[in-house]
């Protein structure tokens, strides 16, 4: 679909009656293409296999390498690592380093991650819901 068929598919609000803005609410129109950039950024951090479950496993506090690796059933150590490491660009994550011998890492998600959490349990829920209605 080019821009021009989606501007053409959006409905023009000077037509709709009081009782149709009501009953037809719209997340977002094109000319609120700042709207939906933020709502792609927001996607774009929480996409991927391994993002969420990397959330929900740092969730409960501080957690070592390994101990995120194993409560990850499938995830590879160099896919861990590499998720980490975007996290933490996106502070998300915070990688607490100590300097002794030998080396002792943790993480734990910042508190601008757990800002997410509502709209996490939001996803687990549609998700629920979701599974439902498809299975019937």
């Amino acid at each position: 679909m080019t821009q021009t068929d989606f501007k053409n598919a959006m409905v023009d609000d000077s037509t709709l009656t009081m009782k149709d803005k009501k009953t037809k609410p719209y997340i977002c129109t094109t000319m609120d293409e700042k709207e939906i950039r933020y709502a792609q950024d927001a996607l774009y951090v929480l996409s991927g296999k391994w993002r969420m479950p990397v959330i929900l496993a740092l969730h409960n506090g501080l957690r070592r390498y390994r101990e995120i690796a194993q409560s990850i059933p499938g995830i590879t150590f160099s896919m861990l690592s590499k998720e980490l490491q975007i996290m933490e660009l996106n502070n998300l994550v915070l990688r607490m380093e100590d300097p002794d011998f030998p080396k002792h890492v943790e993480y734990k998600l910042t508190e601008y991650c757990e800002s997410l959490y509502p709209i996490v349990e939001s996803l687990v829920n549609w998700g629920r819901e979701h599974r439902k209605v498809i299975s019937t």
